[in-house]
């Protein structure tokens, strides 16, 4: 109703004049999955941007969607009536992309920024930035987690790559799986344990 009801009273004009509307990762609109009302609201959603893409009179923008491609999104917008960009994620990110020369810049900062050796700020960012594999919370992940101890917290990284496998490495979930089994091995100081209290609570209490 937001959009759509004013959109319907404006006038026509040019394509230059188009007004754009950015969805950011719409295959996180659904809700909890054990949540048959935000199902419900999920579905009417895709409806309601599929009415848009197809009545005439709304066709006065752009819509720009981010997302995974889930099935019912790719069935809700085909490609017959939408263009598709297709971003590159882990192993299919090549050497030069945008987003991985943003994310080497991103490293580059915060590792030079650490004050440590050249030898080791060298090692760090040619084994850090292809792990990141186009994936900014996965280097800003690990930016923080170097902030403890540069070096010691390289090593964990670096030994639990060895233990796993580069390809289990590399999936976000099991980095977050070596920050927090690192975190409490260093022994977690009053902050960070009202801080590890409030997140677990958060998590029982949704479930």
């Amino acid at each position: 109703m937001l959009i759509q009801e004013p959109l319907s009273t404006l006038d026509d004009f040019s394509h230059e004049e188009f007004l754009v509307i950015v969805i950011d990762a719409l295959d996180k609109c659904g809700g909890l999955r054990h949540d048959p009302s935000g199902q419900k609201d999920y579905n009417t959603l895709l409806h309601t941007l599929w009415h848009w893409v197809e009545v005439d009179h709304l066709k006065k923008f752009k819509l720009v969607i981010t997302s995974r491609p889930e099935d019912p999104i790719t069935q809700t917008f085909p490609e017959s009536i939408s263009a598709h960009v297709n971003i590159p994620s882990g192993s299919n990110v090549k050497p030069g992309d945008s987003v991985s020369n943003d994310i080497e810049l991103f490293l580059t900062s915060h590792l030079n920024a650490m004050n440590m050796d050249e030898t080791w700020v060298i090692e760090a960012h040619s084994y850090l930035v292809p792990h990141a594999a186009c994936m900014f919370i996965w280097a800003t992940t690990v930016a923080e987690f170097l902030q403890i101890n540069p070096e010691q917290c390289f090593h964990i990284l670096q030994t639990r790559e060895q233990e796993h496998g580069a390809g289990r490495f590399e999936d976000l979930y099991s980095l977050y799986n070596t920050v927090v089994k690192a975190s409490f091995g260093h022994g977690l100081e009053g902050e960070e344990i009202k801080a590890v209290t409030s997140i677990l609570g958060a998590t029982i209490f949704a479930k």
